[in-house]
This record gives structure tokens, C-alpha cells and sequence, in this order.
């Protein structure tokens, strides 16, 4: 048996404080979701060979494999240039990026996938009123993830992280630092699956011989739907009396942090809410920086198909983008875009034959003919099994149209058959 761990970590809450003029203390609440799944090998029989009247139930299951799993990571570059009436670059303070897949699609021997980039800058300038400043781009990348074996048609998996950005003044033509390069590392981790279809040997008989069998229980998640959605979170959000007034907004950050999930029919609701931080310039004498936290609650419905109440979902939540504007000096709205992405799944179990030993003949004493009447929950295959007999003969023998169609109090006749050897 082997064991192949889930881990999904979320940042629920961080806390700093000043310790001195060189130090700052972080202290930060992590939560960490992880499941284990268990792959476990099991021999069964898929045919009986060497017993003339075997009888066989099967069962058809369809689940998802895996074919192959990869992980890679490609590097976006890209240069950008100050507008004419914008102030020199003096530092560049901040430079982050958040990644989202747009399309991905499985080729032979490899998997294609088109992302973008949405990248945010905040560097410092020599002027008095407003030092610092903010810009963002958006950069489209596609990204080829060499997977042997894999062909065209097949499902995949795929999960972006930004794992560095790198952001790097220089001069123009004019001598000024008003361009910068950028550089994202982006770091991905794919999976292939492929539906495989199997037929099990759920159970069997012979009407003439004594056979011992073995099951076993297969038990196995199974994937019954996966789907992503984007919420859009807009708030109006006011100062605090005890905070001075907004002069310039530097910037906003948020982070999406899960705090409930319901799966009902057809549906997954997801509630969370969006830690904001707000940064801006103090329209004061001496023009100080402030920061502010808001948290706002959100609920998202995710439309699923297939699903129902006490399935289990793996959710994952990612901020596309933050836009805020200033309202006046003592509001401002946010809007956020978050991306949300849910695979339902749920427990299945199969029966399986494990062994099957042949015990020899059959003795036989039942009556020539039995009347049988049909109990709840009787099936053809019951009945014909406990007499020795088989489906088709009872069809046969009663003119039955629906087999499947039993009702309790039915009259079943049963003949027993007789095979004389000369």
C-alpha cells in the first residue's frame, strides 16, 4: 500500500509589530487542510475458464487514472517605460504578481497552457506631495509542459504559483530611470488523467457445481465534478474617525480567506471573506503613511452538476485583481476579483471477486417444479441462484418482458432441469 498526501495551505491571519528601529516581529496563522489517499493493489479475477455453466454478475465502473504528473517552470519577461510627465524612478519598493490559468489542453506528449500574469509595482519618486506611486500590467504567457505518454483528448490538472518577481530600473534614452524590466517566475504543477472504463466480476454460480468465492470491497473517490467561477466583491469602505484623511491611496491588498463551504444540489456555496489592507498618504502637514485593515465577509455559489448534500469538495481560492478608487477623503471602494475553483468527489464502492475454489458437484434435491413469489428486494439473479437455475430459464419458463421489473407478490415458476449421461 502507498499513501499520497494533499496539503493545502491558507494564510488566515498575520500580525506585526515594531520591535526597534531595525526589526519588525511577524507573527502569522496558518491552516493547513490535508488529505491522504490510499493506493492499494488488489488482485481479482476478471474470467472463470473450465466450468461449462458458469454463471457471471458484472459490475461497471468507471473511474479516472492518473498518466502522468509534472512539475515545471517557465519565466515571463517584459519591459516596460514610464509615461513623458511621470517623475523618475528612485526605488522600486514592491514589486508582486498574482498568475491565473486562462485555457490549458492536452497535445500528444505534452500539455499546453495559456495563463496571464497580473503584476504590480510600487516604486518611490523625489516628489514632495506624491513620493510613491503604483502601477500594474497584465502579461499573457503560453507554456508548453513536456508529458510523454499523454495524448490529445485527455483531462488535466493544472496549478500556477508565482514563485519570484524581480522588478529592475534603468535609464532611457534621456538619461532618466523611467523604464524597468520585469521578471516572473512562474512554477506549475500538472496532472493527466484518462477515464478508464473496467467490468468486474460481481458475483457467480453454476447451477451444477459447488463453488466457494471470495469478495472484497473496493472502496474509491471518485471525481463527480469540477468547475471554476470568478466572485466579484465590491465594498465601499470608510476611515475610521480615529484615522486621518486619505490625500492619495497607494495602494490596496487583499487576501482570500475561506471560512465555510456547503455542498446542496447542484450547487457549492462558499463563504470567506477578503482581508483588506489599505496604504495611503494622510492628507495631514506631515503627509504620513497609514495603514489600515478591513475584512469583508462574501458568499459565492458555485453551479455544479451531479452533485449533492454530504459530498466532499476540495476549494481552492485565488485574488485575480484589486481596483480601488477614492470616493472622497474618507472613502473608498474596492472591488476585487477572486477566483474560485472546486472539485467535488465522493466514496464509491465496488464488490469484487478475490478467490473462487471449485468444491465439486452439486447435489441437487428441490422439488421438479417450484412456485416461488417474489419478496422486497428480489432480483432475478437472487432467485435464480438460490435454485439453481439461471436467469434465462426463468425468463424463458414464465414469458417474463421486464426483468427488471419485479413486483413483490409475482408468481415465479421454477423447473428443475435434468441432464442424463449415457
Amino acid at each position: 500500500q502507498t499513501m499520497m498526501p494533499m496539503v493545502n495551505c491558507i494564510i488566515e491571519h498575520v500580525e506585526e509589530r515594531i520591535l526597534n528601529d531595525r526589526k519588525i516581529g511577524v507573527q502569522t496563522v496558518v491552516e493547513l487542510n490535508c488529505k491522504v489517499y490510499k493506493t492499494q493493489d488488489v488482485n481479482i479475477i476478471k474470467d472463470i475458464k473450465g466450468i461449462a455453466d458458469i454463471q457471471a454478475l458484472t459490475n461497471k465502473a468507471t473511474y479516472d487514472i492518473m498518466v502522468a504528473k509534472s512539475g515545471s517552470q517557465t519565466i515571463i519577461r517584459e519591459t516596460y517605460e514610464l509615461d513623458e510627465e511621470d517623475a523618475e524612478i528612485c526605488e522600486i519598493l514592491q514589486a508582486c504578481a498574482t498568475v491565473s490559468v486562462k485555457e490549458k489542453r492536452v497535445a500528444d506528449g505534452k500539455v499546453i497552457v495559456g495563463g496571464e500574469v497580473k503584476v504590480t509595482v510600487i516604486y518611490m519618486t523625489e516628489e514632495a506631495r506624491e513620493p510613491i506611486h503604483e502601477v500594474k500590467h497584465e502579461i499573457p504567457f503560453t507554456h508548453f509542459v513536456e508529458m510523454p505518454g499523454v495524448k490529445e483528448g485527455m483531462d488535466v490538472k493544472v496549478k500556477l504559483n508565482v514563485d519570484e518577481v524581480y522588478a529592475n530600473p534603468k535609464k532611457d534614452m534621456n538619461d532618466e530611470f523611467k523604464v524597468y524590466d520585469i521578471e516572473v517566475v512562474v512554477k506549475s504543477k500538472v496532472m493527466v488523467y484518462t477515464k478508464m472504463d473496467v467490468e468486474l466480476l460481481k458475483d457467480i454460480y453454476s447451477p451444477t457445481r459447488k463453488l466457494e468465492i471470495q469478495k472484497h470491497k473496493l472502496n474509491y473517490m471518485k471525481n463527480i465534478c469540477s468547475n471554476h467561477s470568478q466572485a466579484i466583491i465590491k465594498e465601499t469602505i470608510d476611515i475610521p474617525t480615529a484615522e486621518p484623511s486619505i490625500f492619495k491611496i497607494m495602494t490596496v491588498k487583499c487576501r482570500a480567506v475561506l471560512t465555510d463551504y456547503k455542498v446542496i444540489e447542484d450547487k457549492n456555496i462558499v463563504e470567506g471573506f477578503l482581508h483588506c489592507t489599505i496604504i495611503y498618504i494622510a492628507d495631514s502637514e506631515n503627509m504620513e503613511i497609514v495603514a489600515m485593515t478591513q475584512e469583508v465577509p462574501f458568499r459565492h455559489y458555485v453551479e455544479m452538476p451531479g452533485i449533492t448534500e454530504g459530498m466532499s469538495s476540495n476549494l481552492y481560492m485565488e485574488i485575480d485583481n484589486v481596483d480601488y478608487i477614492m470616493i472622497n477623503s474618507r472613502q473608498l471602494e474596492v472591488k476585487t476579483s477572486v477566483n474560485v475553483e472546486c472539485e467535488v468527489e465522493d466514496v464509491d464502492e465496488l464488490e469484487a471477486l478475490v478467490n473462487v475454489e471449485d468444491k465439486g458437484e452439486l447435489e441437487d434435491d428441490r422439488a421438479s417444479i417450484t412456485i416461488y413469489f417474489v419478496q422486497e428486494g428480489d432480483t432475478l439473479w437472487d432467485i435464480a441462484k438460490r435454485y439453481n437455475t439461471t436467469v434465462e430459464d426463468i425468463i424463458n419458463t414464465n414469458d417474463i418482458m421486464k426483468p427488471d421489473d419485479l413486483k413483490i407478490g409475482d408468481k415465479i415458476i421454477i423447473q428443475k432441469n435434468y441432464e442424463y449421461k449415457f
